[in-house]
């Protein structure tokens, strides 16, 4: 399965959010756009459904911004791909109509490998997939390879 590209901007922003050194400090969407060569836009659509799915706190205005609105260890990777995506579905067997749905065995199959891919999820945590809380981990030059020492 592959997610969208909905679902993968909304974890990015919130492996950026983790990774602030001041976490009650707010962070501008067009700063995190701009980091990750995101449209503006979309990415605002996602912030939202972040905010309204309880993951960030957003502050309105001039001085407003967002913020993780609980600490990564209680942001469950699991609830996000629920929340975020629009179809955890792994077949359609509707549209087309498939021929085969009387005889195939293939879906209760796939349902069930959809079902073990979530269940891994839920394992982690938001604090689970970041190495290090430092803002210094952006200015990193993307041609170079990183060396990670845990």
């Amino acid at each position: 399965m592959q997610l969208t590209k909905h679902t993968d901007y909304a974890v990015r922003v919130l492996i950026y959010l983790n990774t602030q050194v001041d976490q009650t400090a707010l962070s501008k969407a067009n700063e995190i756009a701009e980091l990750f060569d995101i449209s503006f836009n979309h990415l605002t659509k996602v912030i939202h459904h972040l905010g309204k799915a309880g993951f960030i706190q957003t502050i309105r205005g001039k001085s407003g911004g967002i913020k993780l609105a609980k600490p990564a260890e209680q942001i469950n990777l699991g609830d996000i791909i629920e929340v975020m995506e629009t179809n955890l579905s792994p077949v359609n067997c509707q549209e087309p109509p498939c021929r085969l749905d009387s005889v195939c065995l293939a879906k209760p199959i796939f349902h069930k490998a959809m079902q073990a891919f979530l269940d891994e999820l839920r394992k982690h945590t938001l604090a689970d997939i970041c190495i290090t809380k430092s803002n210094d981990v952006w200015k990193l030059n993307l041609d170079q390879p990183v060396n990670i020492v845990e």
